[in-house]
C-alpha cells in the first residue's frame, strides 16, 4: 500500500505543497525542515525501516537528519548526492524562508539498478536536469512511479539557474521507455493519468526547444528570444530574485547548442 502525506508549506503570500510517500516500510523523500513538527508527527505513526531521497534539495531531505539521529535505519540517494547531503544548507533568503535550512547528514549512495520494498520492485532511473543526482522509482509490474521533481508542471515557463531544458527533455524521454501510468509527483500528489502528463510536458519542452533554437540561430538574443517567447513574469520570479525566470530556461538551450 502506498500512502501520500501532503504538507502544505506558506510564506510570503505563497503555498507550495510538498508531499512525501510511503510505500510499504520506506519512506520517499522526507518533506523540508519547515514543516519539521508535521513530519515528525507523521513518521513517529509509521514503521518505517529505510528511507529514499529522490534527490538533495532541502524541500526532500530537510527531516533526514532528524531521522539519522534518532532511527537506526538506512538512507539512501544517489551517489551524486552523497557529498551535498554530508554538509548542512546555505540556502538563498526566499528558499530559507519556505523551506529552511536543513542539516547535514550521511545517506548512503545507491549502488543499484533496482530497489525493492516488501511488495514492489523499483528500476532506480538516473534523470538528471532539476538536479545532477535527481531520480526516479518505476514499478513496471504494478505501473506506477515517483518522479520526485521531475514532472511539477506540463508546460513551465521558467526554470531555476541550476536547471537545464535539454537535460529535463532527454531524463522525461527516458522515463517513457519504461511502462507505468500512474505517477506520485513531490508536489502534485498522485496522478492517476501521470504518463500522459510526462509525455504532455515532454512535446511542451521540445517545441519550446525548438523555437528557442530556431530564434538563436535567426541571431537573437537570450534576452530578445525570452521576451517573444515567455514575456510574463511570475511573482515567485520576483520573490526569488530571478533564480528561477524564463531566461534561465532560454539560457539552458542556447548553451546545449552553443
Amino acid at each position: 500500500m502506498i500512502q501520500s502525506f501532503k504538507l502544505n508549506v506558506q510564506t510570503l503570500g505563497q503555498k507550495m505543497p510538498v508531499y512525501i510517500f510511503k510505500v510499504d516500510d520506506v519512506l520517499v523523500d522526507t518533506g523540508p525542515y519547515s514543516m519539521k513538527n508535521e513530519v515528525r508527527t507523521i513518521f513517529k505513526e509509521l514503521q518505517i525501516k529505510e528511507v529514499i531521497h529522490t534527490h538533495h534539495h532541502e524541500d526532500h531531505t530537510g527531516n533526514s537528519s532528524w531521522i539519522e539521529r534518532f532511527y537506526s535505519i538506512p538512507q539512501w540517494i544517489h551517489p551524486l548526492g552523497v557529498e551535498k547531503c554530508n554538509h548542512s544548507t546555505k540556502l538563498p533568503f526566499y528558499r530559507a524562508m519556505f523551506w529552511h535550512n536543513r542539516p547535514a547528514f550521511h545517506p548512503s549512495p545507491l549502488q543499484w539498478g533496482v530497489f525493492e520494498t516488501t511488495k514492489h520492485s523499483f528500476k532506480i532511473v538516473h534523470t538528471p536536469g532539476h538536479a545532477e543526482d535527481h531520480i526516479v522509482l518505476i514499478d513496471e509490474e504494478k505501473g506506477i512511479c515517483f518522479s520526485g521533481d521531475l514532472y511539477l508542471f506540463h508546460s513551465p515557463t521558467s526554470n531555476f539557474s541550476f536547471e537545464s531544458v535539454p537535460e529535463l527533455i532527454r531524463s522525461i524521454d527516458k522515463t517513457l521507455q519504461y511502462s507505468f501510468q500512474e505517477v506520485y509527483c513531490s508536489h502534485q500528489g498522485y496522478l492517476k493519468h501521470g504518463r500522459k502528463l510526462l509525455e504532455k510536458k515532454l512535446a511542451y519542452l521540445q517545441n519550446l526547444q525548438e523555437a528557442v533554437m530556431k530564434a538563436h540561430l535567426e541571431g537573437k538574443t537570450a534576452k530578445e528570444i525570452r521576451k517573444h517567447l515567455l514575456p510574463k513574469n511570475k511573482l515567485f520570479q520576483y520573490i526569488s530574485l530571478f533564480e528561477n525566470s524564463p531566461e534561465h530556461t532560454v539560457k539552458s538551450i542556447i548553451k546545449e547548442i552553443s
